[in-house]
Parts: structure tokens; sequence; C-alpha cells
């Protein structure tokens, strides 16, 4: 959180100082608010001071003779229309004080006398509950990520323009324009601020647009975040210049020059999109690309609403189809859909136990946003109520009537953040068909260690198994932490492994539920491992058998090579030069001619056992150069073979590359005697597992033919060192024969 000395970063400073310096100004606008008079008019027209055509009353906020709809020509003498080229404001009025309006009502004028009376502060900000709930979750969350990780852009990036939020909301938001504000004391000034930090706000929304998740060039990105906010004033200075000199309507050169943030809300949400969409295809990092679909659809999303739903129809039929107070509600997807990016995908790399804070924060104040909504909706169906007691009585309904909503919000949110901790039987079901599906054993342990992770929402499951020479890891999910819990596994009574879970933070301790599901999962677990380790156990004594049958028979084979077979060719030397040294016709030639044709022949049988042994082409070959060299021998009848293989091999066990020789060998044999193909494909590659093809274009084997002599060899070969084997006819014609053959890990 700090640098070396303990303190802030000097931008990170900055950042907080500016955010702060905005709230107060927040502050500050309401009380400048407070001590202002009110006619309970509105003349506002969204995001402009007034229409061109008219000063009109466009919404009554509090008690007062005029109506919606009246058009204001003077008030005490005073045009409004003038404003612009004769200075807005005026004389200082208070509350109580009487004021002569001059309208026109229906077509007729009239004068109406209007009783100044206190501003209904309080009432004005209960009314934009809308905008209060956005902020505070806004603020919300800004300020926690930020007090978490100061040194990120994007932490910047979401509390400047929060607080700018909520000065906008506090000076132009909760508090529109009146009639009385164009001829009379300053709260024109307060509204026009108002709007001016509502076109910074937009320049910030460009500033988060641009940091979150992480930036790529500091100094490209200073640069832009710059522009950005110094553009939105810029755009309204050259628009307001243009307006005051170009424009000879006092009304419309009133609308343009006064009105800061419509440039702005013009040109930022269309730049916001295409800054998104630019960033997301240069982005070529996936975890990047998927933090950002959520805030990038948040952001997109909320400004083309407010630009189609309150901009354009307010522009094109002068009135927005919504009440402008519910226009902020575009943006509070913009902090659901952060905190779920920080959540699911672990932006900023802010603990777990932090985003889910976040979350359920952001949820909770949104769940009573929709309770305040209800309760709005709901007084306008029903007479007022003017007693406190009556009020409480009727919310106390509203809330116990929407109660089930609340209880399915609060059991989704549960399940969202701790998974199924509260139902042992889901999980425990859930584990159950997951393993189903599995054959393997060892793949098993790492079914079992996925399901629990993903349906408990825990950062790192493993399974250890208790060996002689101490625990060893035999799965794992996620990433372990420095602490962890570790549950004992039993299998009839016999300590078989231990199941170690880590925390979801550093803060976060395991519950009872969690305590509770994890033991009723230990107790199936436990079958499951001892299974796993008997499997393991068998298959090391498999490959041990394995291992020491070809070691015996290289040594045989050398044996044979180095010592009985040059010795008994020595022999046979010498009965051939015995039968010439005897004199013609003499007995003992034939004896000694059918000596040398016995020991020929027992020489040949010899060759033939050293070669089913082991053949001398792996010796001197390897396994590629003794598979061509086979090749090149087999009489395929006009068949032509490709052989496909990388450039070498890594080593493998006399076992594998054996077995991996025989299956090919008689792969070929089986193509060369039955299949009448044309082509036929060796193919050989060697990852986490040595791979075999074999396929022809011939006329396929039988379907129901029981497989034959050569291919149960070549299946056993390939089961008894642990791999898999499979012959099968293509739809295309011909046949495949596929094996794989496991390589130790350091082969791999």
């Amino acid at each position: 959180m700090f640098d070396s000395g303990g303190r802030w970063p000097r931008d990170s400073v900055a950042v907080m100082l500016l955010s702060l310096a905005f709230l107060a100004i927040a502050v500050a606008g309401i009380a400048w608010r407070a001590a202002a008079p009110s006619d309970g008019t509105k003349i506002n027209v969204g995001d402009s001071v007034t229409s061109t055509e008219a000063v009109t009353v466009q919404a009554i906020v509090a008690d007062t003779p005029l109506k919606v709809g009246d058009r204001i020509v003077a008030i005490d003498g005073r045009k409004p229309e003038d404003a612009a080229s004769h200075g807005i404001g005026g004389p200082s009025v208070e509350a109580g004080q009487v004021l002569r309006y001059d309208i026109i009502r229906d077509g007729r004028a009239q004068s109406i006398d209007v009783t100044l009376r206190e501003y209904p502060v309080l009432a004005s900000v209960v009314r934009g509950w809308p905008s209060l709930l956005v902020n505070v979750v806004l603020l919300g969350t800004a300020l926690v990520i930020f007090l978490v990780r100061p040194r990120d852009q994007a932490a910047h990036a979401a509390i400047l323009p929060s607080s700018i939020g909520a000065a906008t909301l506090a000076w132009s938001g909760y508090f529109q324009l009146q009639a009385l504000d164009l001829v009379a004391g300053t709260q024109f000034w307060r509204w026009w601020g108002g709007q001016l930090t509502f076109a910074l706000l937009w320049g910030g929304i460009l500033h988060f647009a641009l940091a979150f998740p992480e930036t790529s060039s500091y100094r490209h990105y200073r640069r832009a975040v710059i522009a950005g906010y110094a553009g939105s004033i810029a755009c309204y200075a050259l628009v307001a210049a243009f307006a005051l000199i170009a424009l000879d309507n006092p009304l419309a050169k009133l609308a343009v020059a006064g009105s800061p943030a419509l440039p702005a809300v013009a040109i930022y949400p269309a730049l916001i999109v295409v800054t998104l969409v630019t960033r997301y295809v240069r982005t070529r990092d996936p975890l990047v690309r998927r933090r950002m679909r959520w805030a990038a659809a948040a952001v997109a999303g909320g400004a083309l609403i407010y630009l189609f739903v309150w901009i354009l129809p307010a522009a094109i039929f002068g009135s927005p189809p919504f009440p402008i107070q519910y226009q902020t509600l575009t943006f509070l997807p913009i902090p659901l859909a952060v905190t779920v990016a920080i959540l699911r995908h672990k932006a900023l790399n802010i603990d777990v136990v932090l985003s889910r804070s976040l979350v359920y924060g952001t949820l909770s104040v949104g769940l009573v946003g929709l309770y305040i909504g209800v309760v709005t909706v709901l007084s306008q169906a029903f007479p007022p109520m003017d007693r406190l007691w009556q009020q409480a009585i009727a919310a106390a309904a509203i809330a116990i009537a929407v109660q089930p909503l609340r209880a399915w919000l609060q059991s989704i949110i549960n399940r969202r953040l701790f998974g199924e901790r509260t139902d042992p039987y889901h999980v425990v079901s859930s584990l159950a068909k997951r393993l189903e599906g599995v054959r393997a054993p060892a793949q098993q342990l790492d079914a079992m260690v996925e399901t629990i992770g993903t349906q408990l929402r825990l950062s790192y499951v493993a399974i250890e198994l208790d060996r002689a020479r101490g625990s060893e890891k035999a799965a794992s999910f996620g990433e372990p932490t420095a602490e962890s819990h570790r549950l004992p596994l039993t299998y009839q009574g016999e300590l078989v492994g231990q199941l170690v879970i880590a925390r979801r933070g550093q803060r976060e301790v395991l519950g009872r539920k969690e305590r509770s599901v994890l033991a009723e999962v230990a107790l199936h677990a436990g079958t499951v491992v001892h299974t796993a380790r008997l499997t393991a156990d068998l298959t090391r004594s498999r490959d041990r058998l394995v291992s020491a049958r070809e070691e015996e028979r290289r040594r045989l084979l050398r044996e044979l090579h180095d010592g009985v077979g040059p010795t008994l060719a020595a022999v046979t030397l010498g009965l051939h030069a015995g039968r010439r040294s005897l004199p013609a016709g003499t007995t003992a030639e034939p004896l000694l001619e059918r000596l040398q044709q016995t020991l020929s022949g027992a020489i040949t049988e010899i060759r033939r056992l050293a070669h089913d042994l082991r053949p001398p082409a792996l010796e001197s070959l390897g396994l590629l150069g003794a598979v061509e060299e086979y090749i090149g021998s087999v009489d395929g009848h006009g068949m032509a073979i490709t052989l496909e293989t990388p450039q070498e091999l890594p080593p493998m066990p006399p076992a594998v590359d054996v077995a991996a020789y025989r299956i090919i060998c008689e792969s070929l044999t089986n193509v060369t005697r039955h299949a009448r193909a044309n082509n036929c494909t060796v193919r050989i590659q060697a990852g986490s597992e040595l791979l075999l093809e074999v396929i022809d274009d011939g006329v396929g084997i039988r379907e129901h033919g029981g497989g034959g002599i050569g291919l149960g060899s070549m299946r056993e070969r390939a089961t008894e060192l642990g791999g898999e084997f499979k012959a099968e006819k293509m739809t295309s014609g011909g046949t495949r024969i596929r094996a794989t053959l496991p390589l130790p890990g350091d082969s791999k």
C-alpha cells in the first residue's frame, strides 16, 4: 500500500487530495443551495439551461402557484430571456419575499404573485435517490480499491471520477435550475458549476476506460488522461464562444453558452466506446481481455443508454421518456462490473476476500435501492400519509411483501460467493456424478479436487497420499497459499491421505458450514484415495516388472550376441576346416557335415530368439531408424508407405520402444497381407505420451470380426505398459491403428 518510507506515492496523494477537494465542493454546493429561497419551479431541459424558444416551467419541485407549461415572461420586471445579454442573476432574495411573475398560461397572459419559500433540500435529495444510490456504490467501491492498491492507475481512475460525480450531483443533480435563478441571486452559477463538473465527469469516465484493468505505456496514458479531462472543458469553451459570437437569439445563446455539459455529453459517449473497443482489439492477453469485457460492457452500455434514452429523445421530442432523476441508474452497472472482474478474474490482484466484500456490499446496496424504488412506486399509487407512524407501517408492510425476493437474491449472492456450503448433499452428489464419468483412478483425484474447489469456491484444494517416505501430492486445484486446512482421509480406519484446503483469503477462515461439508466429502473421498493409491502401487509394481523383464532380455541378448553366438560360429568354422583336412572318402566326413548343418540351424534359431528378445535394430539405430529400416524391407506390392515422425524422440524406457516397434511392425504386416491398400501412413508423435498411428486406405477391418491374434497381441503390448490401443474402420474407408504409450515425467 505504501512506498519504502511507509507513505503513499506522490501521485496517489495528489489523487486522494483532489478527490477530497471534490467531496468538499459537494458539501459546499448543498450548503449553497440551502441558503437561498425557492420559487418551486424547474426550467432546465436535461443538461440545457432552458428551451431555445421560451423559459418554460418543466416541473414543480415545491409549493407554488405556478404550473408546468407556464411560460415565464418576466419576474418583477426582469425578463429571464435577457439574462445572457444583460447578466445572469441579480439582487439577493429571501424566503417569504413576494415576487410578481408575468406568465403566459394556456395562451393567455397573466400576472401571479409568488411567495418564495425555503428550498426543500432534503426532499430533493430523497427524490433523487437513484443518484444517491449510484454515488454511494461508486464511492464505496472506489475507496476500498484505492486504499488496498493506491499505486494502481485503475484505482485512481475509479476514485477521482467518483468524487467528481458527487460534486456534480450536489451542485446540479439534486437541485435543478429555477426561473428565479436567471434574474436573482447566484444559484445559476451553482447549477452551472455542477454542469461543468458533469463535463469533467465524462472525462473521468474516459479516464477509467483508459486505465482499467491496467495500462501499457504510462507516458502515453498520462497524456491521454490529461487530454480527456481538458478536452471536456475545451469543447465547452469552443461551443460557448461560438454561441456568444454567432447566435442572435438570446434564449439560444443562453441555452448553448450556459450549458457546459452538452458538448461532452454529445461527444464523449462515442469516444469512450471507441476507446474501449480499440483497447480490447489491441490487447493480446486473454486474462486482460476477460477483465475488460465486464467493465467495457458496463461503461459502453451506460454511455449508449444515456445517449439514446435521455439525450437524443430530449433533443428530438423536447423531453426524455423517463424522469431525469433516473438517468444516473445507467451508471450503476459500472461498479458491479468492476467487482465482478475483480472476483472472477482477479483484476488489480486484490485479495479474494476483498473482492467478495465488494460484491457483497455492492449487491446489498443495490437491494436497498430496490426497496426504495418499490416504496417510491407504491407511494404514487396511494394517497399520501402525513404521519410518521403511518409511513413506517407502510414501509414495514412493503418490506415484508418483498422479503421473499430479498431471500432469493441473498441465496444467489451466497451461492456465487461461497458455493454450495449450505448443501452438503448437493456437493456430494455433484462429486459422485463427476467421478462416475472418469475411468482412471488417478484422473478421479483430479476431478475430485476440481469439483470441491468449484463447488465451495475455494482458491486451492489438494489431495496428498500418505507414503512410507512421507506425503506425496497426487492432485491439486488452484494456487497454494501460505496457510491451509488439512482433513484426514481414512479407509476402514486406516489413514490413506489428507485433503488440503486453502482459505479464500488471508483474513478469511473456514466457517462451520464449510467444515461440515468438507467432513462429509472426506468420508467419501477416503475410498477413492484408497483405490487410487492401490492403483498407483500396482502401476509401479507393473512398471518395475516390465522394466526388469526388458533389462533381463537385454542382458540375455548381449550374452547371446557376444558369447554364445561367436562361440557357435567358431565351432562351425572348425567343423568346416576339419572336413577339408580329412582324406576324400573317409567315413567321418558325412558325420561332420551333419554336425555342421545342425549347428548352422542352431545358430539361426539363436538369432531368431535374440531378435524376439529385442530387435537388434533398436540397439543400433534407435526407434526411428529401426522403423525406417523395417519400412524399407516391407514388400508392399506397390503400396506407398509414408513415415511422419519428429526430428528426434526423447529418451524412453526399453519396454516402450520395443512395444512401439512391435506394434508398428505388426500393423504394417497386417496392412500388406490383408488391407489391399494403395497408401499407408505411419505416424509417431511424442509428448506426455508416445502416440503411434498406422492408417491405410484399404478395405478396412471387419466390425465384428473379433480382432484376430495380431490385434490382440498389439493391444496386450499397449495395455501392459498402461497405454491404450484402438483399431477402427474409418468412415472414408481403410483402417486406423492407434496406440498410446505412457512416457516417464522427464521425457515429456
